[in-house]
């Protein structure tokens, strides 16, 4: 029996009970991720001083605003150690840098996910987890004995920079099964980034001195990597790739025996030598998405569509502080307005790919505009991030099933690397509140519509198993009236080896109870035969 790799990670198992333990597991590396890019959330809050002086021209009450028009009336922070502000003076003239700390977090965020995409392809999803987690953990931890803004402002430059690893855990947990895991896997990781927000608020509830606040972060961050330091094995999809076939196959069969069934072992030597053969692909180049039209605006639009998302999603987070009285509440708003996406996701993840992501968009965009109005500005704002963070983690399910597992963590990389300019700006952008109250909502929306339009020319994916060949990716964006007409140069093909056949099948001996058992748990429909690409005569 001939099978393909997708058939055969499934004999692990799609949804069992090894691949939630993974998927929940590896979707805890979110935490970091969200308290790294909005720690100035409740770090940079403004404090509460008083005026040391009764003088008449000093004001009653003293502010941030209004110390600055009453220089000569002397002051005193309730709190001095609440806030970067009150312990760096960034009031004043100076008031800015507190807003655009953030932006030095997102800067080392993207160049970190475009080292850290490549170091996952290249030396494995797992190594790249772990190694990240725990340099994230450790800089972090310094961040808190910083002894000056421009120091600070190093330290959270590198905090974003390993703070990469939530999008290779995506990418590894939906390796190991099929569609249902894919969802199961999605639906984790918004869960922890809904749970990590509220968590982070709750911390900074009871921990308002900045300097401790972090150093809690940090010890959360410590524990997570040691109870995932154990836990995870490398992905089979990522070992097959690079031929590293004999620990794909344990780690394969460990997932069987896990979920309690019948294990796939290689029926003899000359079989073994065939799947060796099969699997010697290891990473193919990206520049191969950039040399067909098709698939630069299949890229371009997965890339400004995720900006979009993060401009709108950490826009409406940093000025948790300006949509109610108390921050702490519209961090708490705000996290929940991720749960009803997560269930939408996961539900959705039966339906067509396409529209719902193109109509969830849509859908942010407009309650974006609504914030605009005064009266329904926090209402708007929760509904608006709960859509953007729907079709935030929608675009990254849609990645997992257009490119290959080749390029796959360096795509998503990529992608998230670039959707973190539109997170670098989001702080920023706040402060135009200053000129006009509604510009930042106005902003974001109108950078937003482009890329929703575009989205609905997205191809369709539904029901197709991960691509794991380039050749593959090919498959999905032409239909099969144009695939006789595309011309597959020998860069595109699948297996150095083999430059005249589509991409790798192998042979394993299978009984004909397994091989039944095999096909009712792959309840997605085989994708067709890559070698309905003809080479163009």
């Amino acid at each position: 029996m001939v099978l393909s790799l997708e058939d055969y990670v499934l004999t692990g198992g799609d949804l069992g009970r090894y691949q939630i333990f993974l998927a929940i597991v590896s979707s805890s590396t979110i935490c970091m991720h969200t308290f790294c890019l909005t720690l100035e959330v409740f770090t940079a809050l403004s404090p509460t001083c008083q005026f040391s002086t009764d003088k008449w021209w000093c004001p009653k009450k003293c502010s941030l605003q209004n110390i600055c028009y009453a220089k000569k009336c002397n002051f005193s922070w309730d709190q001095p150690n609440l806030s970067i502000i009150s312990e760096f003076n960034l009031f004043c003239q100076d008031a800015y840098k507190a807003k655009i700390v953030s932006s030095y977090a997102f800067l080392g965020y993207t160049i970190g996910c475009i080292f850290w995409g490549w170091m996952g392809d290249k030396i494995g999803r797992v190594p790249t987890i772990h190694l990240c987690q725990f340099l994230n953990t450790l800089l972090l931890y310094l961040t808190s004995l910083t002894p000056s803004y421009e120091s600070y402002c190093l330290a959270r430059t590198l905090t974003g920079f390993t703070a990469c690893h939530w999008n290779t855990a995506c990418v590894y947990a939906t390796e190991w099964g099929g569609k249902k895991n894919r969802s199961f896997t999605l639906l984790a990781h918004i869960v922890y980034s809904s749970v990590a927000f509220a968590l982070f608020g709750t911390i900074a509830f009871y921990v308002r001195p900045w300097r401790q606040l972090i150093v809690a972060l940090s010890i959360f961050g410590g524990v997570v990597f040691l109870l995932m330091l154990p836990a995870l094995k490398e992905s089979p999809r990522w070992l097959f790739c690079h031929n590293k076939k004999e620990q794909a196959v344990k780690n394969v069969q460990f997932a069987a025996k896990v979920n309690g069934l019948p294990v796939l072992y290689i029926a003899d030597v000359e079989e073994d030598i065939v799947l060796s053969e099969s699997s010697a692909t290891e990473t193919e180049s990206v520049w191969l998405l950039f040399q067909r039209p098709r698939l630069i605006f299949i890229t371009a639009t997965f890339y400004l569509t995720s900006a979009a998302n993060v401009l709108i999603y950490y826009m409406l987070k940093f000025s948790a502080e300006k949509l109610s009285s108390s921050p702490y509440v519209s961090c708490w708003l705000l996290a929940l307005s991720d749960l009803p996406s997560a269930v939408v996701v996961y539900f959705c993840s039966d339906v067509k790919r396409r529209p719902v992501n193109f109509w969830v968009q849509l859908i942010a965009v407009a309650f974006c505009f609504l914030c605009c109005v005064p009266q329904v500005r926090l209402a708007s704002a929760v509904l608006c991030m709960a859509f953007a963070a729907v079709s935030f983690n929608y675009v990254y399910l849609y990645l997992a099933e257009v490119y290959p597992t080749t390029m796959r963590n360096r795509v998503t990389a990529g992608c998230i690397a670039v959707a973190e300019i539109g997170g670098m700006v989001s702080n920023p952008l706040v402060l135009t509140t200053d000129i006009w109250d509604i510009l930042p909502f106005l902003i974001a929306a109108s950078v937003a519509v482009g890329p929703t339009i575009a989205s609905w020319w997205l191809p369709e994916t539904k029901n197709r198993p991960l691509p794991d060949h380039f050749i593959d990716t090919l498959n999905i964006v032409y239909t099969p009236e144009e695939r006789p007409l595309v011309v597959v140069t020998d860069d595109e093909m699948a297996s150095p080896k083999d430059k005249t056949s589509a991409p790798s099948f192998f042979r394993a001996g299978l009984s004909a109870d397994l091989a039944d058992s095999v096909s009712s748990r792959r309840d997605i429909p085989s994708l067709v035969d890559s070698e309905s690409i003809e080479l163009a005569e």
